[in-house]
């Protein structure tokens, strides 16, 4: 009995061992792959054609059940605009204009890729339940006709447009456009994207 035990033991211990460096050599070797571009402190896979293996092991552990770039662009922030890590510690705006696409939404992600439990059960918004501002606190905000937006990500409760960000060491934002205006995909480098800054 006591060796069938640590035969259990032993084979547990080095399946956890094998995930463990099985996803950091994915996560080493898509960083060296030019999957996706940077805009400002969204990243954003240029042609998500699900051809390449190590792009499909991404998507199965970061992204289920994704599209297709031709019907949908993922834009993902897991940084400020500052440059460092989103974490529920600190309270953030985001600010910019409203997406060029048939439609849009924003969701809110914990440090495992899942939604944030919360009791509100608020875990986006989209272009229809959004509430637009009339004015941007900061002059260099590009705008358009379709008018600019704020979201707060907090693990207090906000006023309007508030995405609760639990308590979680680092989260990500993912910005999806779905069928995307033609200058999205030809300029996805410098379109205007949303900041993120702290709030202090």
């Amino acid at each position: 009995m006591k060796r069938l035990l640590s035969i259990l033991l032993l084979s547990l211990v080095g399946l956890a061992g094998g995930s463990y460096y099985a996803v950091s050599s994915l996560r080493s070797t898509i960083a060296k792959k030019s999957f996706s571009v940077q805009n400002g402190c969204w990243t954003v896979s240029k042609n998500m054609d699900l051809v390449d293996p190590h792009q499909r092991a991404l998507i199965a552990m970061a992204g289920l059940f994704a599209l297709q770039s031709s019907e949908v662009l993922y834009f993902v922030a897991s940084k400020d605009s500052d440059g460092n890590p989103l974490s529920s510690q600190n309270d953030y705006i985001l600010e910019g204009p409203a997406p060029n696409a048939r439609y849009w939404s924003y969701t809110l992600y914990g440090h495992d890729f899942f939604l944030i439990d919360n009791p509100k059960n608020i875990y986006g918004y989209n272009m229809d339940n959004i509430q637009y501002i009339n004015e941007s606190q900061d002059p260099e905000m590009p705008s358009n006709t379709l008018g600019n937006h704020q979201i707060v990500l907090s693990n207090q409760e906000k006023e309007q447009n508030w995405l609760p960000s639990g308590n979680e060491e680092q989260i990500y934002i993912n910005l999806r456009m779905y069928n995307p205006a033609p200058e999205v995909y030809n300029n996805l480098e410098t379109i205007p994207l949303p900041k993120i800054k702290r709030i202090p």
